[in-house]
Parts: structure tokens; sequence; C-alpha cells
């Protein structure tokens, strides 16, 4: 809480230094591009964190996700706070005559440009139809830790057994985030119930595992599949890693200070994008934390995926509103990327959206839910996808040269 309350105490000191310069105009673009620059510092460090946002608070309202298709999600807090800087620099009659109309038209200019602004390439219908089951077993971590992942994983088995029983035409079936430990010798699992539920119903398996591999240990997403369908294992390893609780910064360090011999944060990050082909559809998957993160998830929409999912595991939300916010970010990944995205949840919400952000389905709040339903593969190749996060490194050249202007004015003003 201290070090994010620090960006933002950051934030109020410098507007308020630009607002001594009495340059109104300035002042209209200053909190805008400052309050995207604070959130974007936000995202570099690995003290990482982009939860609670402000543009989050938007995702309902699929017209202006269109926003973010565009200018990526950065869009979306900056015509926030233009907007409210505007009006209060118009009733304290800081701005007058035609500066109003200029910030006026500024504002309605980009938020026209969002809403309006086409694709880069027309969408892409695809017309196979891909049908998933979606497991989320609501399993809490201290039954986890009392009982151990291999009752959890006999759990996920059992539910899934019961819904193919059900349901015959499956293509295939998503377990959320670290359900099972596996080990990995020569790229094979060793790990038989997985093997043979692959094999004993014929459907692939997408789940999150925790993975043993040359001595290191990865958090991950798993493809299983028959042998005569193809390749029968893909891993993607988890690339962006949450500070203090899957990596520690500064272990070593930390360790020799404290003359201590810990073992702080065991996970190892992955270093590729990795995709997943089934039946000429191509999946992707992050892992929790990384659906936070724009710059990330894009990367799966320039590889030309056609769906992403995010395994996780919200238990540690409790039932708090992280809970809903977490599950709120998978629409602006969405609408940015343009591809549908499905959050797929051990407890928490498992929830799916289309290609522009809009709602499709959701399970229940920490329940255990079985979700039958055909992927939403519509895709287009939306502005941002292609350029990334171009918009706040504009407004921070804006200030670069502004600022400076500004003040070299009211310098040649007052000295005679």
């Amino acid at each position: 809480v201290l070090y994010i309350s620090l960006f933002y105490g950051l934030f109020a000191l410098a507007v308020s230094l630009v607002a001594r310069l009495k340059n109104p105009l300035l002042n209209a673009l200053t909190a805008p591009s400052l309050w995207i620059l604070v959130e974007y510092l936000r995202t570099l460090s690995f003290m990482a964190y982009t939860a609670g946002f402000l543009g989050y608070s938007q995702w309902q309202y699929p017209l202006l996700l269109n926003i973010s298709s565009v200018y990526g999600y950065w869009g979306l807090p900056f015509l926030m706070v233009f907007l409210q800087t505007f009006l209060i620099l118009v009733l304290r009659r800081e701005l007058r005559g035609n500066k109003i109309y200029a910030m006026a038209g500024l504002w309605l200019l980009l938020t026209a440009t969002g809403l309006l602004l086409p694709e880069t390439q027309p969408e892409v219908p695809n017309s196979n139809r891909f049908t998933v089951t979606l497991i989320q077993g609501n399993t809490s971590p201290e039954t986890i830790m009392e009982r151990g992942r291999e009752e959890n994983m006999a759990h996920y088995l059992t539910l899934t057994e019961e819904a193919l029983a059900e349901s015959e035409d499956v293509d295939m079936v998503v377990w959320p985030e670290t359900v099972v430990d596996i080990k990995l010798e020569e790229g094979k699992i060793h790990h038989r119930p997985m093997i043979e539920l692959a094999e004993n119903f014929g459907v692939p398996l997408l789940y999150g595992a925790r993975v043993h591999d040359s001595g290191l240990l990865y958090n991950a997403i798993a493809l299983i599949q028959n042998e005569e369908e193809g390749e029968r294992t893909r891993l993607y390893y988890k690339k962006r890693l949450v500070p203090f609780v899957e990596f520690f910064p500064m272990e070593q360090w930390l360790n020799r200070l404290l003359q201590l011999d810990l073992l702080l944060g065991r996970y190892t990050p992955g270093e590729e994008t990795t995709l997943f082909q089934l039946d000429g559809i191509t999946l992707a998957g992050v892992i929790c934390f990384e659906s936070y993160f724009g710059d990330h998830t894009r990367l799966f929409a320039t590889a030309k995926s056609d769906h992403l999912f995010i395994l996780t595991n919200d238990a540690w939300f409790g039932d708090s509103i992280g809970l809903e916010q977490h599950a709120q970010v998978a629409a602006i990944r969405a609408a940015e990327m343009g591809r549908g995205v499905t959050q797929v949840a051990n407890s928490g919400i498992t929830i799916s959206f289309d290609y522009r952000g809009r709602e499709l389905f959701r399970s229940g709040k920490n329940e255990v839910a079985i979700i039958t339903r055909n992927l939403d593969l519509m895709t287009r190749e939306t502005f941002y996808a292609r350029y990334g996060d171009y918009f706040p490194a504009f407004w921070a050249l804006f200030l670069l040269f502004a600022i400076p202007l500004s003040l070299s004015g009211r310098l040649k003003r007052e000295i005679p």
C-alpha cells in the first residue's frame, strides 16, 4: 500500500507544480497525461501490480471498450481524467472563451477516434465450432494444504468425468491454475492420471500445473491429448511472476544481509509465448496475474491466436471485491486484442467475453461449476494489438516538451 501510494503522491505533487505555471491549456492535459504515466510506471518494476486501475471501472460498457482497442487500456483513464480536469477548470474560470472550445474539441476528437476508428484489418469469422467444458472446482487453499494436491486433482477428475458423461460433443476440457503437480522428463509428462483421462475420453485437456523440469519449478499451462491427435504435450510457462509470492526480489542480497539461507519464491519465469493448436484453431493461455498486463497478452494477438484463456486461482481473494476486479480485467484484454477471452477459475468467477469485450456467460461466485459452451472465435486486428503502448509514450513526449516551453515562456514574461 505504501509503495503504490508513492505513485499517486508524485502525481499530486507534479500536477500542483505544473499548475503554478498558470497555463490552463497545459493544466488540462497535464493531469490525464501524468495519470496514465503513473499507472504505466506501476507496470514496469519488479513490484508491478495493476489491480484496481481507474480504467477498469468501464468494463461494462462495450461501446467505451472500443477505445481500448485503439489506445489500449490507457485511453480509458486518460479520457476520464481529461474530462474531469476540463470541467474543474471551467467551473473555476481558468478556462475561458476559445480555450474551452479547443479543449472540448480535443476531448471529443480523441473520444470519437477511439469509438469509431475501424480495426486495422476486417473482422475474421472462424467457421469452426469449438465446444469447451470449463471446470470450476471451488477448492480452498486450506483444503489443498490439508488434503494435498493429489486429492484436489481427484476432485477435478470426478467433476470432469461427470461433465463428459453428460456432454458428448466436447472438443476440450479446461481446468484452472495449478490443479496438479507434474514432472517433466525429456519433454514428456510423467503423470498417469492426466494421460489416462485424455486417452479414455478422447478429449484434450488444458490445465494449470506446477511443473518440475530439470530441477526448476514453473507455474504452467499444459495441453495433453491423444497421441493420435498429434503432439501429446505442449507447455506454457508463466512469464510474469507475482512478487513476494512466486519470486522474491533481491533474494540473494536479503539472505546475505539477514544471514539467512531461505528459498524465497521458488518459481522460475518462462521465456516463450506458447500457442496451442487444436483442430485448426490456435489457442493461447496466460496465468492469473499475467492478465493484468495488456503488453503481455497482446503478444498472443500478434501471434494470431483465436482465443485466450486465463487460468487462475482466485480463492486468495476470499469473498472480496478482488474477485470481480480480476474478472473485469478480462473484458479490457478482449477488447484490446480483438480476441475472445475466457477466465477459468478454481474459486472465484469463471467468465467469458467476446472479441469486443462483451460478456457472454459467467459462473456463480465461489461455487462448484461445470460450464459447457461454444468458444467465441471471431477475431479482428486492433490498432493496439499492432502498435502496443504508443499512447502513454506519446503523452510522455508531450509533457517532456510542453512543460519546459511553458516554463521558459513564463520566465520571459517575468524577466524584463
